[in-house]
């Protein structure tokens, strides 16, 4: 295995990722299991750590890492979330456009699985469909999902329109050109290094700056 530099890891990343509102949460699982040293740890799940998951950071990714902060924001306004008491149902199929790429940042962050997740130990701790994927669409122009609370069924419906997170016309068709260059080695030096600033750009305004967000996510309470 080649050595690693004696730094801080997470020093290889664009300085902006650090600063995105993290996401805390409570993992009882674990605890029973005794991987912490202190009971009532809370765990703390960045951007980051969805960037490694995913191998790569973007609008997508960047979007349902919002998605599932402001839900959980909702959900427990004034308590930490509990890992692995939350349902999740995407309205799309896990193959069909982003949504199964949507679905692995749902289950990194909340622990939330499909069929293949943990079966549970005896009784508990059960992440096996607690994340579905259903064909019925709230809205053909949104993403939508919606985040349940196992213990007491308080839901919330979260629409995501990718469409509408604000980026300059001329920057956006730059960026097509560039990337259509990038993908097929066609890119000389320069133009790959503003073909990555801009897109680094569009998910800073959209994770720190977090650009007219009420307007691209909403959340809402849904009955059940």
């Amino acid at each position: 295995m080649a050595n690693i530099p004696d730094q801080k890891y997470d020093d290889i990343f664009r300085d902006f990722l650090s600063e995105v509102d993290p996401i805390r949460l409570k993992e009882p699982f674990a605890e029973t299991l005794g991987a912490f040293k202190k009971e009532d740890t809370v765990l703390k799940y960045t951007y980051i750590d969805v960037v490694k998951m995913a191998g790569h950071a973007c609008p997508t990714t960047a979007g349902a890492f919002l998605c599932c902060r402001e839900a959980l924001k909702k959900l427990y306004p004034d308590e930490i979330p509990i890992r692995g008491d939350i349902s999740i149902e995407i309205h799309g199929e896990p193959d069909e456009g982003v949504y199964g790429v949507i679905g692995q940042v749902f289950t990194l962050l909340t622990g939330a699985a499909p069929a293949s997740g943990f079966r549970g130990l005896g009784h508990k701790f059960k992440r096996k469909d607690l994340l579905k994927f259903c064909l019925k669409k709230n809205d053909s122009n949104t993403l939508s999902f919606d985040f349940k609370r196992l213990d007491n069924n308080r839901t919330v419906c979260v629409t995501y329109d990718p469409g509408k997170i604000p980026f300059a016309r001329e920057k956006a068709v730059r960026l097509g050109e560039l990337l259509e260059k990038v993908v097929w080695e066609a890119a000389k030096k320069d133009e790959r290094i503003e073909f990555q600033n801009l897109w680094m750009e569009k998910v800073r305004d959209m994770l720190v700056e977090e650009k007219e967000m009420n307007r691209w996510i909403k959340i809402g309470e849904k009955n059940e």
